[in-house]
């Protein structure tokens, strides 16, 4: 049994087989490199793969939000405090 992905944006495709012993095996072949790896190395590429392009997003959502934070952070500063003791003097 053989099952071949493609992603063409990237250039990329996954061929995905199994061994006479069961065992699967997976080739990437990005442009003309191919890398072949066992289906438990394959995952854990793949799980690796997902976790970097999580903290990458991360990243660069902190970057964008950056100006927005520090806008925040002195209006925040700004403000005067608001406590019961200040509302019941202002209020007596």
């Amino acid at each position: 049994m053989m099952r071949v992905h493609e992603l063409k944006r990237y250039g990329l495709k996954v061929t995905i087989s199994a061994l006479k012993s069961g065992r699967g095996l997976v080739e990437i072949a990005l442009g003309s490199e191919v890398r072949t790896l066992s289906l438990s190395e394959f995952t854990g590429f793949w799980l690796d793969m997902v976790e970097i392009s999580r903290q990458g997003t991360t990243a660069e959502l902190n970057f964008l939000m950056e100006p927005f934070a520090k806008e925040r952070r002195k209006s925040v500063q700004r403000r005067p405090p608001t406590s019961k003791n200040s509302q019941t003097q202002s209020a007596g």
